[in-house]
């Protein structure tokens, strides 16, 4: 590639001031940012996994809360209790005491026909709650975490009204007596706004949050940007059951809730849209057990925010830099390269075939020099070039004059055309030699292997006279090629080329063959003079182009000249026989003892026994059929 004196000095000049910040824009920073990348999803990680440990340790403490109450002997005989018993106030203050200590919404106590018997809140005494999922987990012996679901009756919510579908979560397990009978279940109503706190104690920084999701993709917890969600009507009242974590413009769930709810615990450092349209990195896992996702994000402008700031200050002192570096190299460049461009211009049209130019240079010192011998050299040049030019039409005009194809090609077996002439290009099945030129010597060759030996016998003797072989031309037809080629070298016995002439003998080697084939023709019919020979066209409606007089008399003919011409099949009784005969040799090549029911010219069946050969020429196409036969019909 080009580049010119004076683009080489400002370069230069450029390159080595600038290169400490290049190299701390280019390896320096990367890394940095890198580090920075990685101690920030670290950071994440861990966060998350802090948050489903404290998420997994709080659901656990309610079950083992549920566990130690139902397992008071007291707690079963009041799954028959009712409201009239004495000792009914003391139930209910019992459970207010539990309910109070540790900050439930409120506790209910069934028998195990699924009807409330005692209730410290808003479930009413009397009801039914056998169809409940939490009822007959329990009634089945087992503790059940209903996760956080819409209230079936209303609540209190933080507004101190009462609200159906408030956010619950509710633990049941069963009341068991003394024989290991359910008798009851109990139920807490957890208070979810401990689990709220518990997700927004921790601070990360100003964007970052920690938030669990459900299954179906809606966040169950609240939103620190739950005050701005209000505003732009992407909630009502809260977050928890009512905000699904969609990415709004593709109205799919965010890249990283998708990846938590079906269970690939992750992070994601390149960034995705969350809830609010905000980019942002996150971390997330899924707990299996409760059917909950943690989610732990931050913005990305937040979380790479040092790494962004590095790359600013990077930036801007390369492009304060730049300017005036960049206007002192051109100014020397310029004052330093002006005649050497100069001479370059008129090198380039002395290039370009102008050979009249000269160069007008006045300096008394290397650059005036160079000038003054470059005009003498062009002028030299000049008068040489013109030599060169009237020999150089000579030779063309005999190299494409040669009928016979005349090329010159690399030496090895993967060479190429160097050159050819218009003749050989033509026999090649090409227009002109440039077609040829740069094409491979070998793909010529049917046989590839012929290459490889004309290669070897070169290497060898330096010379191979007439050497024959099957090529194809640019259309694939093939032929037969005869040449001569030698091998040029240098002093040093270096290869350099393969020069070389070749003819078209493919008409020779046609007439060669079929004199071949009219020999063994006839030495055949010498051999079978006694018996029916013939020779018919290789189709089922094929005729006869050739038959013996022994064969023309079994066909009742007094002649051959009146059976040449007549279709084979016309002399079976059946004339399927004919059809069934080509498909043999067309498969097979030969057929032997093939007998058929066959008829003379007067209508006479006799019965024969034939031999016959299918006969293909060079190109493997069936050309004729040769066959023998005999009268066996006394036999």
């Amino acid at each position: 590639m080009y580049i010119s004196i004076k683009s080489r000095l400002i370069f230069l000049l450029i390159a080595f001031t600038l290169l400490p910040f290049v190299l701390l824009r280019i390896v320096a920073y990367p890394k940095v940012q890198s580090d920075l990348q990685e101690i920030l999803i670290r950071n994440l990680d861990g966060i998350g996994h802090k948050q489903a440990e404290l998420v997994t340790n709080w659901v656990q403490e309610r079950v083992k809360n549920a566990g130690v109450i139902a397992e008071n002997p007291f707690m079963t005989t009041c799954a028959k209790i009712n409201e009239q018993d004495e000792d009914y106030p003391y139930v209910v203050k019992y459970l207010k005491s539990i309910q109070f200590k540790y900050g439930y919404k409120g506790i209910l106590i069934s028998d195990n026909k699924g009807m409330i018997t005692v209730a410290t809140a808003e479930e009413r005494v009397g009801h039914d709650i056998s169809q409940m999922d939490y009822f007959q987990q329990a009634l089945q012996g087992n503790t059940y975490v209903s996760g956080i679901v819409p209230s079936e009756i209303p609540l209190i919510n933080e507004f101190g009204e009462k609200e159906p579908g408030m956010p619950t979560m509710l633990v049941s397990t069963p009341l068991k007596d003394r024989d290991g009978m359910v008798a009851g279940v109990i139920v807490i109503r957890v208070d979810v706004n401990v689990l709220n706190n518990l997700m927004l104690s921790l601070k990360l920084g100003t964007t970052g949050e920690t938030y669990l999701v459900n299954k179906n993709g809606y966040m169950i917890t609240e939103s620190r940007f739950v005050q701005q969600l209000r505003d732009i009507g992407l909630v009502k009242r809260r977050c928890a059951l009512e905000l699904t974590l969609i990415n709004r413009e593709t109205g799919e769930l965010t890249h990283g809730v998708k990846q938590c709810i079906a269970g690939i615990n992750g992070f994601d450092a390149k960034g995705y849209k969350d809830y609010r349209g905000t980019t942002v990195l996150g971390v997330w896992r899924w707990l299996p057990e409760y059917n909950w996702g943690v989610m732990a994000e931050i913005d990305k402008d937040e979380g790479y925010g040092p790494a962004y700031h590095l790359n600013y200050i990077v930036s801007s002192v390369l492009i304060i830099l730049v300017i005036p570096i960049v206007f002192v190299a051109y100014m020397i460049g310029k004052k330093t390269s002006t005649p050497i461009i100069q001479l370059t211009e008129v090198t380039k049209k002395i290039a370009l075939g102008d050979l009249a130019q000269c160069v007008v240079i006045k300096r008394d010192d290397e650059i005036g020099i160079l000038a003054n011998s470059f005009n003498i050299m062009a002028k030299s040049l000049d008068e040489k070039t013109r030599e060169i030019a009237a020999s150089e039409k000579r030779y063309r005009e005999l190299f494409n004059s040669v009928k016979e194809g005349v090329y010159q090609s690399e030496p090895t077996e993967d060479g190429v055309f160097i050159s050819i002439n218009q003749a050989g290009a033509e026999i090649l099945g090409y227009k002109s030699p440039h077609e040829v030129i740069g094409r491979k010597v070998r793909d010529i060759y049917v046989d590839q292997e012929d290459r490889r030996k004309v290669v070897e016998k070169l290497n060898k003797d330096g010379i191979w006279r007439s050497f024959t072989s099957l090529c194809k031309r640019k259309d694939g037809e093939m032929f037969y090629m005869e040449r001569t080629s030698n091998l040029v070298v240098d002093e040093t016995g270096k290869s350099l080329r393969i020069d070389g002439i070749f003819r078209d003998i493919t008409e020779r080697k046609i007439l060669e063959a079929e004199l071949q084939e009219s020999e063994i023709h006839y030495r055949q019919l010498l051999k079978l003079l006694k018996e029916g020979i013939y020779q018919c066209e290789p189709t089922e409606n094929g005729v006869f182009t050739w038959i013996n007089q022994a064969g023309a008399e079994l066909l009742g003919y007094a002649s051959p000249e009146e059976v040449i011409g007549i279709p084979a099949k016309d002399t079976y009784v059946n004339p399927d026989d004919q059809k069934e005969l080509i498909e043999v040799l067309e498969k097979n090549e030969t057929r032997r003892d093939f007998v058929t029911y066959n008829k003379k010219k007067s209508g006479e069946r006799f019965i024969s026994e034939s031999t016959c050969n299918m006969v293909r020429g060079a190109n493997g196409k069936p050309i004729k059929i040769l066959g023998i036969f005999r009268d066996i019909t006394g036999k």
